[in-house]
């Protein structure tokens, strides 16, 4: 009796560590010294906390300890865990908190975290966690142990068990995940709590970092400017505002502290290297096994079980209220590949179709065929600046028609595809490229030009406008819309005319994006609402 008593205790006291029955202590720091990726405390930056890295385990952001409410997230059966963050300029940040529990020993069990940076300097450095056994423990790790980080444009965090790729699992919690400054001294604040351009918040604004770069589509003429600017202090000055004058170009915003001992300039770098939509394919659907596309909705559709690798973003190209998706790959980072468990048969197609937008830095991109036949062999199709097996074209969208004979004459079999992946042969040679329209096809791919309206065939004036403005076409109008930046619309009206003078006094105050329909194309502008 007393060895089957001495077991139940042993047992009870092992299964005691195994998750933690009470709360990490709670951050005491202000929010404005504070980027939070996850805490009940703070407004968090994460986007998706399980964004499919082909990792083990599970992600769960609701744990309760005890049910008290302040929840923690487990990551059980773990090896290695991402988390996918709105992009942001954490550079004044000092620290990254943490606060971990774990039953695993120190002795045998490495825990390392890394932010993930899409800006200058060293992408990822993982660097050790220290931690206590059974219990919580806070930690805060200096900025300069992530050697060769900037932190200029954080998109991703990354945490790994006994190093990435593991197969030796862990469980741990954890909660608090945040970077954090110290805090300025009583009247030597220059920081801004807010910095707004054409009416909406700089992405990624944070007023500890002074830097940032914006992204506008390519093509686009009317220059941004700066509407708002606020003094995280209000007895600080806003010393002066000077507006960007060209695309590309900086605009900057000066601010002094209540003593006059702190000037902080704060610049926003205006770049056009955004895509713009992506054509839409008109290909049968009758003809097609669709991989990536949702313009059109095709119904045959090959169902990935897993993915691997992984990308930077699914960007809506769509300014309006519509959807029009693409994979947004920084292969500087990564690639990304999906597959089957089983082998597909796509002997009753002949072509392979996608669509690419390169960034200017890139110079080379492969889309890989992967088959299985008794072993797993990558057929790769090469594009590059000086044309490989074609030629890469940078800043504008391309439909590329690959035969499924080009890979067939590698060895690839029609019967036995397994996988696909995009990639580069190194993160030197390519950055920011975007995919759309990924689909096999009996006949080769065809897409809809998305038609575009030089600046003289189209003018819309004044810009900016208090009260109303006009649209002048060579030809008939027949719809425009009206919508402000969360895609909503707030005017739509059919003129069935060459010019229209729309009435705009009763809108706020910011940015809309206006879209004409003429002759059953889109022409996409901006207005400034002043």
């Amino acid at each position: 009796m007393k060895k089957i008593t001495l077991l139940f205790l042993l047992l009870s006291t092992f299964f005691g560590f195994a998750q933690p029955s009470n709360n990490a202590p709670v951050p005491t720091r202000a929010a404005a010294d504070v980027i939070s990726v996850y805490s009940d405390t703070y407004t968090n930056i994460a986007t998706n906390y399980n964004p499919g890295w082909g990792q083990s385990g599970t992600v769960n952001t609701a744990f309760n300890p005890g049910g008290s409410g302040n929840f923690v997230m487990a990551y059980t059966n773990f090896n290695y865990q991402g988390t996918n963050l709105t992009s942001q300029n954490a550079a004044g940040m000092e620290y990254l908190h943490i606060d971990v529990w774990t039953s695993a020993n120190p002795a045998n069990t490495t825990l390392q975290v890394s932010p993930i940076n899409n800006g200058t300097g060293v992408s990822e450095t993982l660097v050790t966690i220290n931690y206590t056994q059974g219990s919580w423990y806070s930690v805060d790790i200096p900025k300069s142990a992530f050697t060769g980080m900037t932190w200029n444009n954080i998109f991703q965090m990354k945490f790994a068990a006994n190093g990435p790729g593991s197969s030796v699992p862990v469980d741990i919690y954890l909660d608090n995940i945040y970077f954090w400054k110290t805090p300025v001294a009583t009247g030597s604040d220059a920081t801004l709590s807010n910095l707004q351009v054409d009416g909406a918040t700089v992405p990624g604004f944070s007023g500890a970092a002074l830097d940032y770069n914006y992204n506008l589509v390519v093509g686009t003429t009317t220059i941004p400017q700066v509407t708002l600017a606020t003094a995280n202090d209000p007895t600080a000055t806003i010393t002066s505002i000077i507006q960007a004058t060209s695309i590309p170009g900086t605009a900057s915003v000066k601010v002094t502290s209540h003593n006059g001992t702190v000037i902080k300039t704060y610049t926003v770098n205006f770049t056009a290297t955004l895509p713009n939509q992506s054509p839409t394919p008109s290909t049968p659907n009758a003809q097609v096994l669709n991989i990536y596309s949702d313009t059109p909705s095709y119904t045959n559709t090959w169902i990935p079980d897993y993915s691997f690798g992984g990308f930077a973003a699914i960007q809506d190209l769509d300014l309006g209220t519509g959807v029009n998706e693409a994979i947004k790959m920084d292969f500087s980072v990564q690639g990304y590949g999906q597959g089957t468990v089983g082998v597909t048969n796509i002997s009753a197609y002949n072509w392979l179709h996608f669509d690419y937008f390169a960034d200017a830095a890139t110079t080379q991109i492969r889309f890989i065929v992967i088959g299985n036949n008794g072993g797993v062999v990558e057929y790769p199709y090469e594009l590059t600046t000086t044309g490989s097996n074609g030629t890469l074209v940078q800043g504008s969208w391309q439909s590329v028609n690959v035969p499924l004979t080009f890979f067939q004459g590698s060895g690839f079999n029609k019967t036995t595809f397994f996988q696909y992946k995009l990639g580069t042969t190194s993160d030197l040679v390519s950055k920011i490229v975007y995919f759309d329209n990924i689909y096999f096809s009996v006949n080769p791919g065809t897409v809809l030009t998305n038609t575009t309206f030089e600046t003289s065939k189209i003018k819309m004036y004044p810009n900016p406008t208090t009260t109303n403005f006009t649209i002048d076409a060579q030809e008939n109008i027949e719809k425009v819309s009206v919508y402000n930046l969360l895609g909503q619309e707030v005017i739509t009206t059919t003129p069935n005319n060459q010019t229209i003078t729309l009435d705009v006094a009763n809108l706020q105050v910011g940015v809309y994006v206006v879209k004409a329909t003429i002759n059953g194309a889109i022409s996409t502008s901006r207005i400034i609402k002043e």
